[in-house]
C-alpha cells in the first residue's frame, strides 16, 4: 500500500476543481490518497463546505493551502515545500481544469512497476475537441523517454524532489514554461521521464479562450521562451546551437504540413502555422525578445 499525494494549483475555486477532485477520489485503488489544493490569490480562503461534504463521504483527506505571491511558479514551489515535508511514496500534479481518466492511477502504477521509471507523464486531451487545442496537444509513443514533463499530468517518486535543491523558476512567472524548465533540470540529473499513453487527463477549458489569437500567442510564447529556458540548462555555445537546430527543425515541420494541407485543410493549415510561428519566434529569442503571456500583479 502506497501513500500518494495529489497537488492542484488554482487561482480561484470554480466548478472544475470539484470535478477534478471527484476524478481523483473515483480512482479504484487500495492506497492512501491525500489531496492538496494550493490557492494562488491574495483573498481569504474560500468557503470549503463542499470539500467538507466530500471528506465525510470518502476516505480521502483534502487540504487547503495558501500562496499569496501571485504567479504559478510560486504555487508550484509551495507544492514542492509540501512534498519535501510530507511522508509520501508518490506525488502527482494535475491542473484544476482537468479530470483523470478512469484507470489513471492503476495505469501509472503499472508503468512504474514494469519499467521502474520514477517520473511518468501522459497526454492532456481536450474534452471539447476544439481544433486549436487538438493541434496543440502533446503526442508521444507509449513508453517513450522524453526530456520534460508538464504539471498538467505527472506522477513521480516523492524522494526525487527531496534530493534536488532547486525549485520552479519564479523569474518566468509571466513568460511560462516553468514546468518545462524544472523537469528538464530534473531529467538532466539522470531522473529519466517516460510517456504513458494509457493515463490521459481530460481538460475542460473555457472555449471562449480557445481561438485563433490564443493559438498564435501560445506558439509565439513557446518559441520566444527558448533562449530563456535553454540558457538555464546549457552553456552559451550549446544554447545557441540548440536554438538554431530547434528553429530549423520547426521550419522543416511547417513545410511538411504546408504540403499536406490538401489532405486535411483546417488541421494541417493550423499545424503549418504552428510550426512556422514557432520557427520564427524560436530564432528571434536569440535577440532576447520575449512574450509575456501570463500577466501577474
Amino acid at each position: 500500500m502506497f501513500k500518494i499525494n495529489f497537488y492542484i494549483c488554482v487561482s480561484k475555486i470554480n466548478n472544475n476543481i470539484n470535478d477534478c477532485i471527484k476524478s481523483i477520489i473515483a480512482q479504484k485503488n487500495k492506497h492512501i490518497i491525500k489531496i492538496y489544493i494550493i490557492e494562488n490569490n491574495k483573498t481569504k480562503l474560500v468557503n470549503k463546505t463542499f470539500i467538507k461534504k466530500i471528506n465525510k463521504l470518502n476516505k480521502v483527506k483534502i487540504f487547503f493551502k495558501k500562496e499569496k505571491q501571485i504567479g504559478i511558479p510560486f504555487a508550484r514551489n509551495k507544492c514542492l515545500d509540501l512534498i519535501r515535508k510530507n511522508n509520501s511514496d508518490f506525488s502527482c500534479f494535475v491542473d484544476d481544469d482537468c479530470v483523470l481518466s478512469n484507470n489513471w492511477l492503476k495505469n501509472m502504477l503499472k508503468v512504474y512497476n514494469d519499467t521502474k521509471f520514477e517520473i511518468i507523464t501522459g497526454p492532456q486531451i481536450s474534452l471539447n475537441r476544439n481544433i486549436y487545442e487538438i493541434v496543440l496537444e502533446r503526442k508521444n509513443s507509449h513508453l517513450k523517454k522524453i526530456r520534460w514533463a508538464a504539471t498538467n499530468n505527472i506522477f513521480f517518486k516523492s524522494g526525487i524532489i527531496k534530493k534536488i535543491n532547486f525549485n520552479f523558476d519564479t523569474k518566468l512567472k509571466n513568460i511560462g514554461g516553468t514546468d518545462q524548465l524544472f523537469f528538464s533540470k530534473v531529467n538532466l540529473k539522470n531522473n529519466f521521464i517516460i510517456w504513458n499513453i494509457n493515463s490521459p487527463v481530460y481538460e475542460n477549458r473555457d472555449q471562449s479562450k480557445s481561438n485563433f489569437i490564443w493559438f498564435l500567442k501560445r506558439n509565439i510564447r513557446f518559441g520566444t521562451s527558448s533562449k530563456t529556458i535553454y540558457s538555464k540548462l546549457y552553456n552559451l555555445p550549446n544554447t545557441f546551437f540548440l536554438i538554431l537546430l530547434k528553429s530549423f527543425s520547426e521550419f522543416l515541420k511547417s513545410i511538411m504540413f504546408f504540403l499536406l494541407i490538401p489532405i486535411d485543410l483546417k488541421k494541417n493549415f493550423l499545424l503549418f502555422i504552428q510550426y512556422f510561428v514557432r520557427s520564427i519566434s524560436t530564432f528571434i529569442s536569440l535577440f532576447n525578445i520575449k512574450f509575456e503571456e501570463y500577466i501577474t500583479s
